[in-house]
């Protein structure tokens, strides 16, 4: 079964990122690029802050050595390829939430050993593993989401057809890859629950604060701080596993990416129902009408 599912997530998640490419338009990719104040706040607290906050938890939860490693090198992987889709659920700025998964991928092959290194628990080897690992990842969530937007850019009409033939079924394919995470990592949640349990919630909930309260501090719209939001406490946790086993050869430090992958994945799911009902709110606030005079 966990083969299966192994074969079977790679295409529903390309699916899933050509859906969020159908709603998605080179113009407002543009759009985050010259006003970057939010993209730049989003990479703050996930590429500076996150980390710093695993090596604080660390200290505070007085976790052994490779279980801090491995906690550093889950905020220092870079956004989830699931993010996105998740970023459109969530009524999220869907341009941001490109931007930042596009840029902390890129980087990753950088920051990842350079984080990995400040622990003293391990040292990357050189060549372009991790550099290879990103692009296959990237092109994973990226080529499928060019593809969308090329469509959405070619013939719009054509793109809304094929969104109310995908849309539901993209829906359902979402719900089952959160479920395939759950019964994948179930052992290791089970076995490390109230080890690193606590660190990978702490973590969690550290970058779902830290992104609210900068985005809030800096002014940003309310889409743009569930991208962030949405951007901060999700990571791919993919890259994490490739680097603690078939790069650094230290299973152990894998630990808390397959916890984190459970708890990231919670998360989504309440940040998706809250931004949902806060929307449905809205609407039902603004066709209630007022008080007669």
């Amino acid at each position: 079964m966990t083969e299966i599912l192994a074969k079977l997530l790679p295409l529903g998640l390309m699916l899933l990122m050509f859906v969020v490419g159908l709603r998605l338009s080179p113009a407002s990719l543009v759009t985050v690029i010259r006003q970057p104040v939010a993209l730049a706040t989003g990479l703050a607290v996930q590429m500076v802050a996150l980390p710093a906050v695993a090596f604080t938890l660390g200290w505070v939860f007085a976790l052994p050595g490779p279980v801090l490693a491995g906690l550093v090198l889950v905020a220092a992987a870079p956004g989830g390829v699931t993010s996105n889709y998740i970023a459109y659920l969530a009524r999220a700025d869907l341009a941001l939430s490109a931007a930042m998964t596009l840029v902390t991928t890129a980087l990753a092959s950088l920051t990842v050993p350079l984080l990995m290194s400040l622990t003293g628990e391990a040292t990357l080897p050189e060549g372009g593993g991790l550099l290879g690992m990103s692009g296959v990842m990237a092109a994973v969530a990226v080529g499928p989401m060019v593809a969308g937007m090329a469509v959405l850019g070619w013939r719009p009409d054509i793109a809304v057809g094929i969104l109310t033939l995908l849309d539901p079924g993209s829906k359902l394919i979402f719900i089952a890859m959160v479920l395939a995470t759950f019964v994948q990592n179930r052992d290791a949640m089970t076995a490390n629950l109230w080890t690193v349990g606590p660190a990978a919630l702490a973590l969690n909930l550290s970058a779902l604060a830290l992104a609210f309260t900068a985005s809030t501090l800096i002014g940003l719209a309310a889409t743009q701080r569930r991208a962030v939001m949405v951007e901060a406490s999700l990571q791919n946790v993919a890259v994490a596993l490739f680097v603690a086993a078939p790069l650094l050869g230290a299973p152990a430090l894998s630990v808390p990416a397959l916890v984190y992958a459970v708890v990231m994945n919670v998360s989504a799911l309440l940040q998706i129902a809250a931004a949902r009902g806060w929307s449905f709110r809205a609407r039902t606030d603004e066709s209630t009408p007022g008080p007669q005079t």
